[in-house]
């Protein structure tokens, strides 16, 4: 056969399709690499054992219960009377590591926004910090004169806000001593009522930990990411329509015991514990102010 002038000779062409397969298969092979080492790479939410519990924000403004500012205005995204109550009695619950919790947890709440607006709270009606370490001081007093057990009474925590010894049992129920704290934002473009930031900045006081209010409303899921990766335990403190999207965001949402939606209820701690990838729900009641289940 005679062979076109200029083209290329059968055996040119099988040089040339000789030499370029090696090349070929290497550059399949590295796609290959690539892709497995993508697939690989370990989540963000690596599994690591942690501890993260959820509470509601404090009493809100209903009709003929107002809510009051740090400064003791009335505020109707703020806390009521009861709200700043249990605010200031949070400290017992979670800081009892602490000696004579009661008494340094309720000392620790005189910093709610500084010591005037401290007042302003009282002097719409809120008992004051000192009143309430009176208080616990008081009824520790009577309780160590009841057991001949001195002292027994302050490390299990401090009076209720009428006077009457209210001690949650905070060691029978586990609640760990919070290394993170989160609240929803209460400043900014996206900003909600300020009751989270005001319910646990007392104790984020008391066990000088900063709150974390990065995060808003709306951002279940951010939140949740950035819990599972902070130092435990963690206690965030939010508004209870929004807390069943953090649920779901963590991967607990199928948990048994799990609430599809937070009870009208302010006085309860939910506690997911993951342990070796697998998560475990209880609810624990705080058993602060008069009137708590």
């Amino acid at each position: 056969m005679t062979r076109a002038h200029g083209g290329p000779s059968r055996r040119t062409v099988l040089l040339s399709l000789a030499l370029a397969a090696p090349v070929v298969a290497a550059g399949c092979g590295g796609s290959a690499g690539e892709h497995s080492a993508s697939a690989a790479a370990p989540p963000a939410d690596s599994g690591r054992d942690t501890t993260i519990m959820i509470i509601r924000h404090g009493e809100k403004p209903s009709s003929g219960d107002p809510g009051f500012d740090e400064a003791g205005k009335q505020d109707k995204k703020s806390l009521t009377r009861q709200g700043w109550e249990r605010s200031r009695a949070l400290p017992r619950l979670f800081a009892h590591t602490v000696n004579t919790a009661g008494v340094e947890g309720a000392a620790g709440v005189a910093g709610t926004a500084g010591t005037a607006g401290t007042a302003g709270v009282d002097a719409a009606g809120t008992a004051g910090a000192a009143g309430t370490a009176a208080s616990a001081e008081a009824a520790d007093r009577a309780s160590a004169e009841r057991t001949g057990t001195a002292g027994a009474g302050a490390a299990a925590g401090a009076s209720g806000p009428s006077g009457t010894s209210n001690r949650p049992a905070a060691a029978s129920a586990g609640l760990p001593r919070p290394a993170t704290l989160y609240a929803a934002a209460d400043l900014g473009p996206h900003a909600g009522a300020h009751r989270m930031r005001q319910t646990v900045t007392p104790l984020g006081e008391a066990l000088h930990v900063r709150v974390n209010t990065e995060f808003a409303e709306g951002s279940e899921k951010e939140l949740a990411a950035a819990a599972l990766s902070a130092a435990s335990p963690v206690l965030i403190c939010w508004e209870h329509s929004r807390i069943p999207p953090i649920v779901d965001a963590l991967g607990a949402a199928q948990v048994a015991g799990v609430p599809e939606e937070w009870p009208d209820r302010f006085d309860l701690v939910w506690v997911f514990t993951r342990r070796s990838g697998r998560w475990t729900f209880r609810s624990v009641p705080q058993h602060l102010l008069p009137g708590d289940a």
